[in-house]
């Protein structure tokens, strides 16, 4: 009887022991866990710097609008693109509305070519950006009456090709060592004018309707390298047009691209 009580006894010692070490192997393994988690930790890429050049700075212009016509017009516009409404945006374009330097116009002629029935038709992103961008009086017209749209083209100074430069139009553009938006970034540009190379840029098939990656480099040619389209903007590329007709009615007289 004295064995057996002892050996209940000696079971209870044992059991309670390892029960109170439970505890301690499971802080054991939690700490090795988060040791292993904290060593594999990736440091972030540091953030390239400034691009370091004399290219020619061309920010945005902003023009205070005075006309209330033109006030009104814009975001008639604006409300058109924002709704994607076919109807509502050919009301808000001339009769004889431009469409290329071929001579073609007209309302048909813009619905022919631009299809704004379709949601996903190219016009409206294409318009969004022209608003976003804003734009200017035309510097030639004395009376205000002309307006375009974007400030690359409204803006753009004489004293540079507007088919070898084209603007940077985001602020902290990378410009990449290679053609990838995973290349290594050389720098970030500021809003800068810079000249474009088109035969090496990608693609660099001539079937392509637009390029991916221009290659551009500074007037100075201390930066050179690549970058997206959606960061750089050449002052040929599409721009809208408006006059203010002889009733006092805005309308946009041309969508075009080229010269």
């Amino acid at each position: 009887m004295k064995k057996t009580a002892c050996f209940f006894i000696l079971l209870a010692f044992t059991s309670c022991n390892e029960s109170a070490r439970e505890p301690e192997l499971q802080q054991t393994e939690i700490a090795l866990s988060d040791s292993t988690e904290s060593d594999t930790t990736i440091a972030a890429p540091p953030i390239p710097a400034t691009c370091q050049t004399r290219a020619p700075h061309f920010a945005p212009v902003k023009q205070n609008i005075t006309d209330p016509a033109l006030q009104t017009y814009l975001r008639e516009l604006e409300n058109a693109v924002k709704t994607q409404e076919a109807e509502d945006l050919l009301n808000l374009l001339d009769p004889k509305i431009s469409t290329g330097f071929d001579g073609s116009g007209g309302i048909e002629a813009f619905r022919k070519k631009w299809k704004p029935e379709n949601k996903n038709s190219e016009v409206w992103p294409l318009l969004n950006k022209l608003l976003q961008l804003g734009g200017t009086h035309l510097k030639e017209d004395k009376t205000n009456r002309s307006f375009a749209m974007p400030y690359v083209y409204s803006a753009w100074p004489d004293t540079l090709d507007a088919f070898t430069f084209s603007a940077v139009i985001n602020d902290n553009a990378p410009l990449r060592q290679e053609p990838d938006i995973n290349a290594t970034a050389l720098c970030m540009l500021p809003r800068v004018i810079l000249r474009v190379d088109y035969a090496r840029s990608y693609p660099q098939q001539d079937n392509v309707p637009e390029k991916e990656w221009w290659y551009v480099e500074s007037p100075d040619g201390q930066q050179k390298g690549y970058i997206n389209k959606s960061d750089l903007y050449s002052p040929v590329g599409y721009r809208a047009l408006f006059n203010k007709n002889k009733q006092g009615k805005w309308l946009m007289t041309a969508l075009v691209a080229g010269d």
